[in-house]
């Protein structure tokens, strides 16, 4: 081929491809996934990656060359090119978005192919100025060490050493340096795997007799049934097969944990880590490593289904019902479950889902393919703890600050007397709800956003949760004038000092995505709670899954039926799973657990499902009114959202294309199978300052009606000023 086509990343232009002339002596070399240095205008050389080749120009203009190539070995193949497009066409977006979304884009413009070793040469010499002599001082105490990590100890820079090297001064050697984000856990030694017993050994047998089916496998087993175990079992299996395998976890810090139990039974050097917490340097190096196929266990979070593993032999995807999987914002609205069906079907491997709650699609769809295992006791026999109703229109008047009832009062002091330790559970981050005056009612609201502003007490700051704006507790009301305002309802801030209150002299932290902003605070503190240095932890949902300390007898659910009253079709499921989840991480151990939901809303039938742990209940009542409304799974749902800064532009522009998707399924006759709900003003009416109207389309043909949608979003053009968001499978309506 005589030009490449090569991705690359400018400041003002974003991610683009343009076409270069391969020079004739790199013809014989140059490959797809290569790092490579190319001429752009005033920018002069910049880096980028080959992502094509081509015998033709798509204009008429001369192509420059391609400067050199930055490493021979490829960052990713065409079966990975193949994958990414494939996603690009299922969410209805184009190939450069995913790209930017799959690949360290920064990479791009840093090319950190190596870290380069400093080895201090002498120290004497005319010519060279005082910041010379004290950088030539700063190399001799430390003598050989990581140019990068010098660079930034000393605050000097490249040119700088380069000027000391051609000098003569330092000697610069381009030796590799693996940055590793599993040096956190160095002193983990490997354990050998647990014995399977009783109902994993069945699992485990009846799993490996499915593992060539074209299906998802789901393992649906209640919490502490030891899942994790048969996933090891599994594991090992496949990379003594010569195969490797990914584990997705749904969140950072889950994906974590996991790792550091991976460490432990496989060792440090065949597993990895791959999520948006760890450095761009560490990102780049565990790309190469899995690229080389020098990793045989890949562990992460959602964008970790990106990652470049080879030879993969089976995907296991933990708390696979997570809408954590799902990206809602921005393009490209992957859900790394889907993907990662496609994923096996490319590598021929199997996909292994497993989940206490799992997602209604997915265990209908286990059900009919005949791919549902089931774990329905705890692994050591110990009871699951049947959770205690406390009915706050009972019990709310004389509760701690009306939210911590005098029951759970009793259950939290007994636990902390018998030195075992408490989960409390509030879903909602921040100190106060909303900020309200008392004189006319008005509720402070974000000005770019349809929602309350949320009180931290932390930063003394109203704040967004949506575009994260933060302002000033304002002075006077905005409407009346009036300064009787003030901060109601209840966050995971407030739940805090209520406890410390409570309890002075107990350790209590708070976990929510508000304090994990410092890398890897998360494993900090969830280590010092494994370690019993915390009696009591208070925490958003992030609490509810894959905590495994058998010390914990106590949880809490502060506001048990908040989640049921979202208006979304998938409320009562996400409901129903958060305090199955939650419920289960009490009685792990020796000890026998204790649950209470407080609640005033004790009689809905998702809380009753969730009060007796039976999934199965929960799931025959769902199931019927998701085949009567013609909800997932009995058709697809792909969501348009149309979004300007004026009102009137964005429900005309809303309007008009729900005309015309109409108009276009009569023609076809797929008005039964293609059915478009709206437009609405979305639940959520205004966000960032764009006022929002959305289409439902209920697709009930499978692939040949989401190829007919693709094609007709294909063709629509918009004026400037209307925004089009299309979300394949949306994970709620809000």
């Amino acid at each position: 081929m005589k030009y490449a086509l090569v991705l690359v990343n400018i400041k003002g232009l974003g991610v683009k491809t343009f076409s270069y002339l391969i020079p004739d002596e790199m013809r014989s070399i140059i490959q797809i996934g290569q790092a490579v240095l190319v001429p752009f205008g005033r920018q002069g050389l910049i880096n980028a990656f080959i992502v094509g080749f081509s015998d033709y120009l798509p204009g008429d203009f001369k192509a420059k060359k391609i400067n050199r190539i930055l490493d021979e070995t490829p960052l990713f193949s065409l079966k990975y090119l193949k994958l990414l497009e494939w996603v690009a066409n299922y969410y209805c977006t184009d190939f450069v978005t995913v790209l930017n979304a799959a690949l360290p884009m920064k990479l791009i413009e840093k090319n950190a192919k190596v870290e380069f070793s400093v080895i201090y040469m002498k120290d004497e010499g005319e010519g060279l100025t005082k910041r010379q002599r004290e950088i030539l001082q700063a190399l001799k105490e430390r003598g050989k060490c990581s140019l990068i990590e010098f660079e930034e100890q000393v605050k000097t820079t490249r040119t700088t050493m380069k000027k000391l090297a051609d000098a003569g001064f330092v000697k610069v050697s381009e030796e590799y340096i693996y940055r590793n984000p599993l040096a956190i856990f160095k002193d983990i030694k490997t354990e050998p795997l647990y014995e399977l017993s009783g109902e994993q050994i069945t699992a485990y047998e009846g799993i490996r007799s499915k593992l060539k089916s074209p299906n998802p496998i789901l393992l649906h087993g209640v919490t502490a049934s030891g899942k994790t175990e048969v996933y090891f079992k599994l594991i090992k299996d496949v990379i003594d097969s010569g195969r490797n395998v990914l584990f997705l976890a749904p969140e950072i810090a889950l994906a974590s944990q996991l790792t550091k139990r991976l460490a432990r039974k496989f060792g440090i050097k065949d597993v990895a880590i791959w999520h948006s917490s760890i450095s761009d340097g560490e990102k780049y190096d565990v790309w190469q490593r899995l690229y080389k196929n020098d990793s045989k266990i890949l562990a992460g979070a959602r964008s970790a289904v990106f990652a470049p593993l080879q030879n993969i032999g089976l995907i296991i995807i933990d708390e696979e019902h997570e809408s954590a999987y799902k990206q809602t914002n921005p393009a490209p609205r992957y859900d790394a479950r889907v993907v990662a069906r496609r994923l096996a079907q490319f590598h021929q491997a199997p996909l292994l889902l497993g989940s206490a709650t799992p997602d209604i699609s997915t265990y209908y769809y286990a059900v009919n393919n005949n791919n549902l295992f089931e774990m329905k006791n705890r692994f050591n026999n110990s009871p699951l703890a049947s959770p205690q109703v406390i009915n706050m229109q009972e019990y709310g008047k004389a509760a701690y600050r009306g939210i911590i009832s005098k029951p759970l009062q009793s259950e939290i002091t007994e636990t902390l007397a018998r030195k075992q330790q408490v989960i409390l559970l509030m879903n909602r981050r921040g100190y106060s709800t909303y900020t309200q005056c008392r004189s006319c009612g008005t509720v402070i609201e974000c000005p770019d956003c349809s929602i309350p502003m949320i009180w931290h007490s932390s930063i003394k700051k109203l704040k967004c949760h949506y575009c994260n704006r933060e302002m000033s507790f304002p002075d006077f009301c905005p409407a009346c004038g009036s300064d009787a305002l003030s901060t109601s309802g209840v966050g995971t801030q407030k739940i805090e000092a209520y406890i410390k209150e409570l309890y002075p002299n107990v350790r209590t932290e708070r976990i929510d995505s508000d304090i994990l902003t410092r890398k890897n605070a998360h494993i900090e503190l969830l280590n010092k709670f494994q370690k019993g240095e915390i009696d009591i932890l208070v925490g958003t949902q992030m609490i509810a899954k894959g905590l495994d300390n058998p010390n914990v007898t106590l949880v809490g659910v502060l506001s048990a039926d908040s989640g049921f009253s979202i208006p979304d079709f998938r409320a009562s499921e996400r409901g129903f799973q958060l305090l199955t989840q939650v419920a289960g991480r009490a009685g792990r151990g020796e000890f026998k657990g204790k649950v209470l939901f407080q609640t005033y809303n004790p009689d809905y039938y998702a809380f009753q499902s969730a009060k007796s742990q039976n999934y199965e209940k929960f799931f025959e009542t769902e199931i019927k009114a998701r085949q009567e409304f013609d909800y997932p799974p009995f058709s697809q749902i792909i969501r348009l959202i149309l979004s300007s800064q004026n009102n009137f532009r964005a429900e005309k522009s809303a309007m008009e294309i729900a005309l015309r998707l109409n108009t276009m399924t009569d023609k076809f006759g797929f008005s039964e199978y293609l059915e478009t709900l709206g437009p609405t003003p979305c639940v959520i009416e205004k966000l960032h300052g764009f006022y929002r109207f959305q289409i439902l389309i209920k697709n009930k043909l499978s692939q040949k009606g989401h190829d007919f949608v693709s094609k007709f979003l294909n063709k629509i053009t918009l004026p400037k000023d209307i925004k089009l968001a299309i979300d394949v499978d949306p994970l709620d309506i809000l």
